[in-house]
């Protein structure tokens, strides 16, 4: 969770650059860390993060204050214990329509922020997250029937639906989906070396069970970190990062003409 975090809090940065607001990262992510500390030192077991979607809250006027009025109003649920009576008077259903605006927003951003041509990569970066979203959309429904997953995977199978292939993609996949994003736009640039490196990369995070790896604990999916894991997802990234580098080399040894025909 914690690397996840720095990972996220530097994407946030990133999307607040695009939309025209400037902060260093390391403060930034110093500040992470000082209130992760101060909140563990309080019994709390959730990391300090920049929360997403500050184009969205910049449009809908939110400036320093929000910030502020946000750590008051939660400290002072806290420390009453008005949790129950918040969620009595304040259905869950009436937060979704902002997470939802502040989800288009960023979406929106994503292609909006990028040239033309890298479009492509933003809908290939979305692949990872999607599994991950149907994967807890299956979750969310085996919980509210009573059931594991471990019960019904032989359904699903049988079904054709390959709910392995699901979990394991939507495993890590903050990180897979940044690398799947920028080895396409490698390849739109034709820069299949780039490309390949980072497929090599993938191949190292998933024998390191960072992403794609999964173990199945009295029927819930929980993390799987160790090496070597889940190997045949290493392989595959080795490949075709061999392919990419190997294209390179031949695409710098017959360099294209703008009609698109190999030279000589």
């Amino acid at each position: 969770m914690g690397l996840f975090n720095v990972i996220g809090s530097l994407q946030n940065i990133e999307s607040a650059e695009a939309a025209g607001d400037t902060y260093p990262a390391a403060p930034s992510l110093a500040v992470n860390g000082i209130g992760t500390l101060l909140a563990a030192a309080f019994g709390s077991c959730f990391p300090t993060t920049i929360y997403i979607g500050h184009p969205g809250w910049k449009r809908m006027g939110a400036r320093v204050g929000y910030s502020i009025y946000n750590a008051v109003f939660i400290s002072l649920i806290c420390f009453l214990g008005a949790m129950p009576l918040v969620l009595a008077l304040i259905p869950m259903e009436a937060g979704v329509p902002v997470v939802l605006w502040i989800g288009i927003i960023i979406t929106a951003q994503a292609f909006q922020t990028t040239p033309k041509e890298h479009a492509p990569a933003v809908a290939v970066g979305l692949f990872p997250a999607v599994a991950a979203w149907g994967f807890q959309m299956i979750s969310s429904t085996l919980a509210a029937s009573g059931k594991t997953l471990g019960e019904v995977m032989p359904i699903f199978e049988t079904a054709g639906s390959h709910i392995p292939g699901l979990i394991a993609l939507s495993q890590g996949f903050i990180l897979s989906c940044m690398i799947w994003a920028a080895a396409t736009v490698a390849l739109i640039e034709t820069k299949f070396t780039h490309a390949g490196i980072w497929m090599f990369l993938a191949a190292i995070l998933s024998a390191l069970g960072i992403i794609h790896s999964y173990q199945m604990i009295e029927g819930s999916v929980a993390n799987h970190f160790g090496w070597w894991t889940f190997p045949e997802f290493s392989w595959a990234y080795l490949m075709v990062g061999v392919f990419f580098c190997a294209f390179g080399w031949w695409f710098r040894k017959n360099p294209q003409t703008p009609t698109g025909m190999i030279d000589g």
